[in-house]
């Protein structure tokens, strides 16, 4: 679990992580590696003090990290070669039940499934601004609403949230590629694939405290749709149409814009906005859904532009090949 400056979800988290139990309802004892990212807010000491009371096994390990890869990767160096990996996020509370679905998938999916992840749901924002972002991933017209969201199905999928891997695999495969600034998952769940393994999602249940507001979210996505073309780049079957959509878009919507026929933008974002309003959450704060047309559309073209600068990028400096990751042999659990 790495973490910086979550302070005030701290406690919700590590709760829900002391409340794991099997299927029987015995609780289960596991071992947390939190990585702190020079959190300022104290962080350090309360998951310090929750060890010691919950006496789960574990450490607090501080490391100055470049990105969540390098952080990921200093916690892993701490994983014994034949123990699960379960990576947790330090504003994500867990459903009683999450490691246990987990060990149950591994312990019933074939040997080949090396990864997998559950579902999440959002959290009621407290900010307008956080409320925009949650609106993103609920409307249709955003991002949402992925069916990672909303169905319990058992299925193999391209990347998973958060994610677990078999004893063994993450040694294998290397850990995360510390050059990914953003979609480190994603392209950790390629070389799965380049491995022989399969990433599987499973009704794992958590709940995602939303931290960032609008402003910090498209800075996200754009960031995200450099780095998905860096993966895409760096393993061009991950490639996919969601992936390409935004920037066809955008260039399509540039070139009306530039053409004799550039009033024919006008009847399109008028269906879109229509659509945005049509198609709108329950009880969604009206304020909220007006927003939603101004800022739909810039995070979609924000992410567009980051795919974009991430191609032209790849190609003028492509990342370094990477060798293709040993077949994976299982070894044993702990």
């Amino acid at each position: 679990m790495p973490f910086h400056n979550e302070a005030p979800h701290l406690p919700a988290v590590l709760a829900s992580l002391g409340a794991q139990a099997d299927g029987a309802g015995r609780p289960l004892r596991l071992t947390l590696i939190a990585v702190d990212d020079r959190s300022t807010d104290g962080g350090a000491v309360i998951v310090e003090r929750w060890l010691a009371e919950s006496g789960w096994p574990g450490e607090v390990v501080p490391f100055d990290a470049r990105n969540i890869a390098s952080a990921l990767n200093r916690g892993l160096a701490r994983v014994p070669d034949d123990a699960y990996v379960i990576r947790v996020d330090a504003h994500t509370v867990y459903a009683p039940d999450y490691v246990a679905t987990i060990l149950n998938a591994f312990a019933t999916l074939p040997a080949d499934v090396l990864c997998v992840g559950g579902n999440h749901e959002l959290t009621a924002p407290t900010t307008f601004g956080r409320a925009l972002h949650a609106a993103l991933f609920r409307s249709p017209m955003g991002f949402g609403p992925a069916d990672y969201r909303t169905f319990d199905e058992v299925k193999p999928v391209s990347s998973v949230y958060l994610g677990a891997w078999r004893p063994g695999v993450m040694r294998a495969l290397g850990g995360y590629d510390e050059r990914w600034r953003a979609n480190e998952d994603a392209e950790l769940a390629e070389r799965v694939r380049e491995a022989g393994g399969e990433v599987v999602r499973v009704p794992a249940h958590s709940r995602k405290i939303l931290t960032r507001g609008a402003r910090a979210a498209l800075r996200q996505w754009t960031r995200y749709g450099y780095w998905r073309a860096q993966t895409v780049a760096a393993h061009p079957r991950s490639i996919r149409l969601r992936h390409v959509a935004p920037p066809v878009a955008l260039a399509g919507a540039v070139a009306l814009a530039i053409s004799p026929a550039r009033l024919a933008l006008l009847p399109l974002a008028a269906v879109y906005a229509v659509m945005t309003v049509m198609l709108r959450p329950p009880g969604q704060p009206a304020a909220v859904t007006a927003a939603s047309l101004v800022y739909f559309p810039l995070v979609h073209a924000g992410y567009a532009c980051g795919m974009i600068a991430g191609g032209i990028a790849s190609l003028v400096r492509r990342p370094q090949e990477r060798q293709v990751p040993p077949r994976y042999e299982p070894g044993t659990p702990s």
